[in-house]
């Protein structure tokens, strides 16, 4: 009872009509957005198609930054390392669409067949365990499973029908490609610009955008690095143990990574389910590799790759994941731990005192 007097009490005395006039305002905001919110979404939705290749280019540019800037400092100059980068990248993915796609495309339906034998091998030595019949609940789960991957995999002889409907999407990459080369031409100029518009904004704004640029950078080659550790390690993992889908897990588990700690957790379970058929010898060697490779990747490669700053720590990491998930599905997942690394570097700028303040205090 003396809580909620006191608490009475502090309402009365903060109580005025100018803060009643501040909330009615602030609701009447609100309540406008939701109404309006049909003509909101529609200009949002169109400004964002206007200027989305304009920031997939920039994404473009400031990820392959990093080779140019390698080239200069090689002695190659700026206007022979960019055509080179471009051309060796697009060389990469015309090898990759002409011998790899394909390549897994044949293999997709082995390797949703191989799902399913582990699938229907769970469910038999289930059914061995089970003297009066399998609980039906159980059967209904394997059953599921195995009707939904056979609609995956028919539907993978129509993928080359389906590429068709993508024109609008390799559209918006044709023109991102081109305006990142643009901007790669011109990127000190880009970037002194947005310096300079931070600087006129606030010195401490400046400096936290200074910041947050380190600490993504840093992330971007961290992550780089490790894709390419990650997939070999595992390429050789899932050959010596016999699984003939290690090419697709290799690449599955370097892609898996961008979503820390339930990507390459998900990646590794399909592993092993389509390893079940293997002999007994193999399947135990893969899952004890498994756990070694999580293991020494955790705790010493990642920090070995990853400078101290860009750390995060696991529940830190599945926060950003679910919020990313959230708020912009997919594309929020793939951008989770770069924002949240903004934001943790702009939290610490604002949260430690000033220079200023630490003389006010020191005196």
């Amino acid at each position: 009872m003396n809580i909620l007097s006191r608490l009475i009490e502090k309402i009365r005395e903060d109580l005025s009509l100018k803060g009643l006039f501040k909330v009615v305002l602030v609701l009447m905001i609100v309540w406008l957005f939701q109404a309006t919110g049909a003509v909101w979404n529609g200009l949002l939705s169109m400004i964002w198609n206007i200027f989305r290749p304009f920031i997939f280019g920039f994404v473009i540019a400031y990820v392959l930054r990093y080779p140019v800037r390698i080239g200069e400092k090689k002695g190659i100059p700026r206007k022979v390392m960019i055509p080179l980068v471009y051309i060796v990248i697009l060389a990469i993915l015309a090898w990759i669409l002409s011998s790899l796609v394909p390549t897994l495309a044949d293999r997709s339906a082995s390797f949703i067949n191989s799902i399913i034998s582990g699938v229907r091998w769970i469910s038999s030595q289930m059914e061995a365990m089970y003297e009066n019949g399998v609980p039906d609940f159980i059967s209904r789960i394997t059953n599921a499973a195995v009707e939904m991957l056979s609609d995956v995999k028919g539907i993978i002889p129509n993928l080359p029908g389906l590429l068709t409907q993508t024109l609008s999407i390799i559209t918006i990459s044709l023109f991102s490609v081109i305006i990142s080369i643009f901007m790669m031409f011109s990127w000190e100029k880009i970037k002194n610009t947005i310096f300079r518009i931070s600087m006129k904004i606030s010195p401490k704004f400046h400096q936290g955008l200074i910041s947050v640029n380190g600490e993504i950078s840093d992330y971007i080659r961290s992550m780089l690095i490790l894709m390419v550790i990650r997939a070999v390690e595992y390429a050789l993992l899932y050959f010596l143990v016999g699984n003939t889908d290690w090419l697709i897990l290799a690449i599955l588990t370097a892609v898996s990574i961008l979503i820390p700690y339930i990507g390459p957790t998900f990646v590794n379970l399909i592993g092993i389910l389509t390893s079940l058929t293997l002999p007994t010898g193999n399947i135990i060697a893969l899952i004890v590799m498994i756990l070694v490779l999580s293991n020494v990747d955790e705790y010493v490669v990642s920090p070995i790759v990853h400078s101290r700053n860009t750390n995060i720590s696991p529940l830190m990491a599945l926060f950003a994941l679910f919020a990313g998930n959230t708020i912009l599905g997919i594309p929020g997942i793939m951008i989770a731990i770069p924002a949240m690394l903004a934001i943790r570097v702009i939290f610490r700028m604002y949260s430690e005192p000033s220079a200023e303040t630490k003389e006010e205090v020191k005196s």
